[in-house]
C-alpha cells in the first residue's frame, strides 16, 4: 500500500512540547526526525497488515492496527483518545466509542443493503473515521490505510489520495482537507471521491 502519507511538513520545525507527550524516543527534536521514526514504524505495520485477513470494518481491528503502526514511537499507540481537540468538527472524547460502534453498524448496513456503491462506502467510511478522530495522533494516516485495506478486501480500486498532486504536497493536503470538510458538512462526497480516485 502506498500514497497514504502526505509529505507536507517542514522537517526542520522543532518538535512542539505537546507532541513530546508519550514519545518513546526521547532524543527526537524535529518534525523531520519524528516523521522518519513514524514512517519506519508504519512500514513495519504495513508488513504485518499484508498478512492479515481480519475484517476491515471491525473497530477492534482499527485499534490493533493503530498499535502496530505507531507503538515503536508512541506509548499511547492503540489507545482511544481521552482529551478534547481544538478542532470542534471532531467528536468529543465521551462520544468516540458510541460513534465508532455506529460507524461499524452503518458500514455493515450499507454493504449488506447495497445502499451506495463500494467506492462511496469507502469515502463515507473515511470521512466518518476522520470526524471521529479516535486517536491522539496518526488519524489521517491510519484512516487512509484502513480504507485502502477495506478497498482491497472489497475488490475495488485502491485510493490514490490525490497522487496527481504529489509534486505539490501543500496543495494536495489542502484539497484533501477541503474534500473531507465538504463531505462532513454538506454530506457531498464528490470532492472526496475525486481526490481518492483520480
Amino acid at each position: 500500500m502506498s500514497g497514504y502519507l502526505f509529505k507536507d511538513r517542514d522537517g526542520q520545525t522543532p518538535l512542539p512540547p505537546d507532541l513530546k507527550k508519550g514519545l518513546k524516543i526521547k532524543h527526537i527534536t524535529t518534525i523531520g526526525e519524528l516523521d522518519e521514526y513514524e514512517e519506519d514504524n508504519i512500514i513495519k505495520g504495513l508488513v504485518w497488515l499484508e498478512k492479515q485477513t481480519a475484517d476491515s470494518i471491525n473497530y477492534t481491528f482499527w485499534v490493533k492496527l493503530h498499535k502496530k503502526l505507531f507503538s515503536n514511537v508512541w506509548s499511547w499507540a492503540g489507545e482511544v483518545r481521552k482529551h478534547e481537540l481544538q478542532n470542534l468538527d471532531f467528536v468529543m472524547p465521551q462520544n468516540i466509542w458510541p460513534e465508532i460502534k455506529k460507524l461499524e453498524d452503518d458500514l455493515i448496513f450499507w454493504i449488506e443493503n447495497k445502499s451506495f456503491d463500494l467506492k462511496e462506502v469507502a469515502a463515507r467510511f473515511h470521512e466518518r473515521f476522520e470526524t471521529i478522530h479516535p486517536f491522539n495522533n496518526g488519524n489521517g494516516r491510519i484512516g487512509r490505510i484502513v480504507v485502502q485495506y477495506f478497498c482491497k478486501q472489497s475488490g475495488i480500486s485502491i485510493p490514490t489520495w490525490g497522487v496527481y498532486l504529489a509534486d505539490n504536497p501543500n496543495r494536495r493536503r489542502s484539497q484533501y482537507i477541503d474534500a473531507l470538510t465538504s463531505a462532513r458538512k454538506n454530506k457531498s462526497y464528490s470532492k472526496l471521491l475525486k481526490i481518492m480516485y483520480s
